[in-house]
């Protein structure tokens, strides 16, 4: 049997990092969700090391997922996780545990929670036309697609996006893998569970009705699928649909 994780995390960063100035253990582990097959996340500050790196460690049956950074460096990747609206190491550094140094790095601990309060910065126009144009070809893709090998590639693609949009929209961080749904179920359970339901449908029995159906509904209010007209690079203007920029995203 493992030891705890916070022991195991202790240890590990005295024994690996013993320069560091200050060490956060984050993830499943702090909150109290962990699991076997469950891994320690850490991010820690060592200005001893010659620059920022990930890498992976296992120690006492634990698999050690560590993000290495220095005052100097992780201004860069939280802007890096506000610009692309995945705010994994802000929520790391946000919400974690913190195992030595707190009062260095209590500033960037301030600074994390801001950023991760404030949420990601709207889509612009293009950005939601994109969204609603990629959005309609994963579906004419699904719907069209007689092979339910290839359906199912498919099914993924456009259930990952549809939770993309539905979270953009609302001004709300994504996520990948399982942060993707618990981001959603957070937003909006009501809406989580739907796109569940849909997903359970054609999985469980092939209907592709209800997966089509939430997707024209949840694109409705921004201007439905948008097909004819979408247009990248270019010096041109786009014209707008009506309804594609509902109060919100103005």
């Amino acid at each position: 049997m493992r030891s705890s994780g916070e022991d195991t995390a202790r240890r590990f960063v005295r024994r690996e990092f013993p320069a560091c100035e200050a060490a956060l253990l984050a993830g499943s582990t702090v909150q109290g969700e962990a699991t076997p097959s469950s891994d320690l996340d850490l991010v820690i500050f060592d200005e001893s090391q010659e620059g920022p790196f990930r890498r992976t460690y296992q120690s006492e049956g634990w698999i050690i997922e560590t993000f290495v950074l220095t005052k100097d460096t992780y201004r860069y990747f939280f802007d890096l996780a506000v610009e692309s609206a995945i705010p994994s190491l802000l929520r790391m550094c946000a919400e974690g545990h913190i195992l030595f140094g707190g009062e260095e790095i209590e500033g960037i601990v301030a600074e994390a929670r801001s950023d991760l309060l404030a949420g990601p910065p709207p889509w612009s126009r293009q950005e939601l036309r994109q969204a609603r144009y990629l959005l309609g070809e994963f579906l004419a893709d699904f719907e069209g697609c007689p092979r339910r090998e290839e359906a199912l590639f498919i099914t993924a693609k456009l259930a990952e996006q549809l939770a993309d949009f539905a979270l953009r929209t609302r001004g709300e961080w994504i996520g990948e893998g399982k942060w993707l749904q618990r981001g959603l179920q957070r937003c909006d359970a009501a809406a989580a569970g739907e796109l569940h339901a849909a997903l359970e449908a054609y999985y469980g029995s092939g209907d592709k009705e209800p997966l089509a159906a939430l997707t024209r509904r949840w694109l409705a209010p921004f201007g439905g699928v948008l097909a004819e007209g979408y247009a990248e690079g270019g010096t041109g203007e786009e014209e707008e649909e009506p309804g594609s920029r509902p109060e919100e995203l103005q």
